[in-house]
Formats: C-alpha cells, structure tokens, sequence
C-alpha cells in the first residue's frame, strides 16, 4: 500500500512539474529517518545505527576539493578528478556486494562518511550538497575516465535531484552520514566479476546557500559479505520542508565529466 501511494503522488507531482522536470530535494538536513525517493525508488536514510570506520565499512573511494568535488573509485594512479591516493580509494567487484532485503525488495547499500571541517560548530561549513551520483560497469578496475562505459543508475537520470546533508547530524570521520539503498533491479544485467565504478560530486547545487565543499574529505563504503533482511524503515516523502527559505531555483550547475 505505501509503494502505491508514493508512485500515485509521484504521478501527480510529475505531471504538474512536466516541463521543469525537476523535484524538491532529499533533504536530510533535519535528520529524518528514511526518506524514499518518487522518482527511482531508493531510500535515503540519515538514521544510521550500525557500526561504522575502517576495519568495518572499508572505504572505496575518498574525495576532496575545496567548493565542488567530484570523483569515481578505481585502481588507476594517479587517481582522476578530485579522488585521494591510498587505501581509501580502490576498484570493487559486482560479486563482492551484499544485497539487503527490505519487504520483499533486494538493494545495495551504500554508506557516506562526509567530514566537513568544524562541522560541529559551524552550520554553515556543515552543510553539503550531493549533486550527482552515477553507477556504471566495466570489465577492468582502472580506468581513468568513464567515458563509453555502461551507465546502470544515475541520481539525475528521470528527474533532477539533489541530497542536503548536515554534517552536524554524525559529527566526526569514521561515522556515517548517510546511507542509500538501491535497488538491484538496476544492475540485473551486470556480470558478477566485473567491477563497479561509482561516481559521486558533492558542493555544486545552486538551489540552496552555503551547500558547497569546505576542503574536507568525503569517503564512501558499500555493504560486503553475506546478504541480509531487514524491516521496512518509517518511510517519508519530503519535498524541501526545513530549507524552504534557501531554496532558489533547480537550475544546477557541476563540473561535466
């Protein structure tokens, strides 16, 4: 009953906003518990319980640039764009993910460590936007640019969204931000010992104020291992409530790959 409803309003709401093709954004920044996005299906969650860091989560990719930032994980080096050398940053295997079932529905599950600098004390360093995130597929784990690879999700692929995230919420590196669960169904095609390449660019919306990258680090981990089941989450739908006074149009700007 509450998938249907969410695809009966995102309907209606598609069909006034037709010629913008825009939706309110993900806004996380009150520390909702789950909010499901009408447009695809995945769930974003700010509530995170479960234990985080290195030697938990492994991090794969880690990105950092001052105002926008934007990068992919891989082997390649010198890694491209904005990512950081090392152990964070490094290719992953489709047969190596977990899938995570949530009433009935298999997803991946990917976690954000965000680490703005004196996220704690200063809300407007706290605040960061994710502007893109892109999920592709590739039979090789270092390549240096995505360009011609298969494109199996993409945040912005029906509709222009945007997440508002506040670092304040989970204060300090080694806890999660923010998780989203993505359906599997995207990526029913991939061959299991390929790798997964996930792109993400943080701080280039210009929808809201004061939502851009301070030079602080961000690092994302995926769910690996044996495959779970978990209760449905308290599901919301939430259309810019909290920053209604930020907002000032759907136009975004971001650096293009």
């Amino acid at each position: 009953m509450l998938r249907k409803s969410l695809i009966i309003v995102g309907l209606a709401l598609s069909l006034q906003a037709a010629p913008a093709l825009a939706f309110p954004p993900i806004d996380l920044t009150a520390g909702q518990t789950d909010v499901v996005s009408a447009v695809d299906g995945t769930i974003w969650s700010s509530n995170i319980t479960q234990p985080t860091g290195t030697g938990v989560y492994m991090p794969f990719l880690r990105e950092q640039h001052n105002n926008t930032e934007e990068a992919f994980n891989t082997d390649a080096s010198p890694v491209p764009l904005d990512g950081k050398e090392g152990i964070w940053t490094h290719s992953v295997q489709w047969n190596t993910l977990a899938t995570v079932n949530i009433s009935g529905t298999n997803y991946y599950s990917f976690q954000l460590d965000a680490n703005e600098p004196n996220g704690p004390t200063d809300g407007t360093k706290s605040l960061l936007s994710l502007d893109a995130l892109k999920i592709y597929t590739a039979s090789t784990g270092n390549l240096t640019t995505l360009t011609g690879q298969t494109l199996l999700y993409n945040l912005d692929g029906t509709s222009d969204q945007t997440v508002y995230i506040d670092t304040r919420l989970k204060q300090g590196s080694g806890t999660d931000d923010v998780t989203v669960y993505i359906p599997t169904s995207f990526f029913a095609s991939v061959n299991g010992t390929d790798f997964m390449y996930f792109y993400a660019a943080f701080g280039g919306s210009d929808e809201a104020v004061g939502f851009s990258s301070a030079d602080g680090f961000e690092e994302w981990r995926a769910l690996q291992g044996p495959s779970t089941q978990v209760p449905e989450p308290t599901t919301m739908l939430l259309f810019g409530t909290g920053l209604v006074g930020l907002v000032a149009s759907r136009a975004k700007s971001r650096r293009k790959k």
